[in-house]
């Protein structure tokens, strides 16, 4: 098996289709609608949570039976039917298309895998096993998460305001890169935490 490409998607305003309205398809579509897409649901019958979000715009429910043409201008499908048929259907026209898809528990027809993801403001991390093991994945993730704790969203909006301060600067590349390093140490975090800890305990005083 070929090596993953690694990689952070920008879907906003983008086609994205998912062929199924149940359960798991409500799992899978929520991350598309995070991300601004498009999100378009295709199936006969579906969940009261997903008629819900159609009826409140954040998604278009397309009640009808899969064809080819729902994919037209789509950038990826995502196959949670729990019928193997439909989802080999459904695999096969995003292969003539060039439509990446992901067929849900079926990794042989996935061009794409969800990982376990550790969410923390803007930084995001994420883990796969190539299909192999999401339980795996999912214990990685558990303790990623313990380990990078909420006080990372503070952490990173400062870091990313200072990064901003310099690139507006005229400060030398290699100073520039030689301080930013530099503060991004987990010794600055620590002191960055605990010093945000104690305003916060102050402020809670007052």
């Amino acid at each position: 098996m070929a090596a993953l490409f690694p990689l952070f998607l920008k879907l906003e305003g983008r086609r994205c289709v998912v062929v199924g309205a149940g359960r798991i398809a409500t799992q899978k579509l929520k991350s598309l609608i995070d991300c601004a897409a498009d999100v378009n649901v295709i199936a006969p019958e579906a969940s009261h949570e997903i008629q819900e979000l159609a009826r409140s715009r954040n998604l278009t429910w397309i009640q009808a039976e899969f064809k080819v043409e729902h994919l037209v201008g789509s950038t990826l499908v995502i196959a949670a039917t729990g019928s193997p048929a439909v989802n080999e259907q459904v695999f096969r026209a995003a292969q003539e298309r060039g439509v990446l898809c992901n067929s849900v528990d079926e990794p042989e027809r996935c061009d794409f895998y969800y990982p376990a993801v550790v969410r923390r403001g803007a930084l995001q991390i994420a883990i796969s096993t190539a299909g192999k093991s999401p339980a795996l994945a999912r214990r990685i993730r558990q303790e990623l998460e313990a380990q990078f704790d909420s006080s990372y969203i503070t952490w990173l909006n400062w870091l990313g305001s200072v990064r901003e301060l310099f690139l507006k600067r005229r400060v030398s590349p290699l100073l520039r890169e030689r301080t930013l390093n530099q503060i991004a140490s987990r010794t600055v975090f620590e002191r960055f935490r605990d010093s945000n800890e104690r305003r916060i305990q102050a402020e809670r005083r007052s």
